[in-house]
């Protein structure tokens, strides 16, 4: 037998669910980011507290999740940006992994 209450709470819990599927997969991706990106560090380390203090993380905005990846030292911004880009990491690791954690979210929104 069709229950239609039980339908009913399914679909009001599923916007619960996929937020908390998106959530779970966000925080995921932002670990690997920070993974990888402390681990392809194009700079050599000499004290590891720039290394050490790339994060990422994810939170729950009013339009979705969003994905961070940022230095966490004051002199991250000259690694990004000065000396032509050389010691950059951010942007590099965001580059090449973005598309496939966009594709990656969006199964994770059309599964719920």
């Amino acid at each position: 037998m069709f229950d239609m209450e039980e339908l009913r709470r399914g679909i009001e819990e599923l916007p619960d669910k996929t937020e908390r599927a998106l959530l779970a997969y966000g925080n995921t991706a932002a670990a690997a980011l920070q993974g990888e990106a402390q681990a392809k560090r194009p700079w050599t380390d000499r004290t590891a507290h720039a290394r050490q203090r790339i994060k990422g993380y994810c939170v729950k905005t009013e339009r979705g999740v969003r994905i961070y990846l940022a230095h966490g030292v004051d002199y991250g911004v000259f690694l990004e940006f000065a000396h032509e880009k050389k010691y950059a990491i951010i942007y590099p690791t965001l580059r090449r992994r973005g598309p496939e954690i966009i594709a990656a979210a969006a199964k994770v929104v059309s599964r719920e």
